[in-house]
C-alpha cells in the first residue's frame, strides 16, 4: 500500500494513522459547519451527500478487512478480503439511510454505519451482512430506486446476521 501524505506532508502508512488524523479532520469541518450556523442563524450548513458518504467509505476500510474501491465504481464502494463486493453507507443523522436496490446487481455486502463527531469515539456499526438481507426488509422503493432504512431497524436486521455472513473487523 503506498502511503498518503498528511497535512504536513508526513507520509500516514497504516490505517490507525490516517484514521486518528481523519478523525482530527472531520472535527474540524464541524466547527466550521457549527460556527457558520451561529452566524446564519435559522440556516443549516449540514455535512451530506459525497462528502459524508466519502467519511464513512475511509472509516469502514480503517474499520474492516476491506480495501476501497476507485470512486464511484458501479454498485459498490469496496472489495472484501474474501472477494466480496461491499456497498457502505455512513450517516451522522438520527433517522436513517437510504439505500438502493441498483446495489445488488454489484454489491453482496453492505456495511453501515452511524458516525462518530468525536475523535476517539468509535463509530457505530449499524448493519454488517448481505445487501439482499437489507434488500428484502427495505420495504418499498420509490421511482429514484431508493428505499429509506431507520437506524433503529438496522440494529435490529443486524442483530439477525450469522458470524460467517459479516465482512471482519480490521485487528488492531
Amino acid at each position: 500500500m503506498a502511503a498518503r501524505p498528511d497535512a504536513g506532508g508526513q507520509r500516514l502508512h497504516d490505517h490507525s494513522d490516517r484514521t486518528a488524523r481523519t478523525a482530527v479532520l472531520v472535527e474540524q469541518l464541524h466547527a466550521v459547519v457549527d460556527e457558520l450556523e451561529a452566524m446564519h442563524p435559522g440556516r443549516k450548513f449540514p455535512l451530506d451527500g459525497h462528502l459524508v458518504g466519502s467519511i464513512g467509505e475511509a472509516a469502514a476500510e480503517a474499520m474492516f478487512e476491506i480495501s476501497l474501491a476507485p470512486a464511484s465504481s458501479a454498485g459498490h464502494d469496496a472489495i472484501a478480503y474474501d472477494g466480496r463486493q461491499v456497498e457502505i453507507k455512513a450517516t451522522y443523522g438520527s433517522s436513517g439511510v437510504a439505500i438502493r436496490e441498483t446495489s445488488h446487481a454489484a454489491a453482496a455486502a453492505l456495511i453501515v454505519l452511524k458516525l462518530s463527531r468525536v475523535p476517539g469515539v468509535e463509530h457505530e456499526v449499524l448493519f454488517n451482512g448481505p445487501l439482499v438481507t437489507a434488500l428484502q426488509a427495505a420495504g418499498n422503493f420509490g421511482t429514484n430506486g431508493q428505499a429509506r432504512m431507520g437506524l433503529t431497524r438496522l440494529r435490529t436486521l443486524d442483530a439477525t446476521v450469522r458470524a460467517d455472513e459479516r465482512i471482519p473487523r480490521r485487528q488492531s
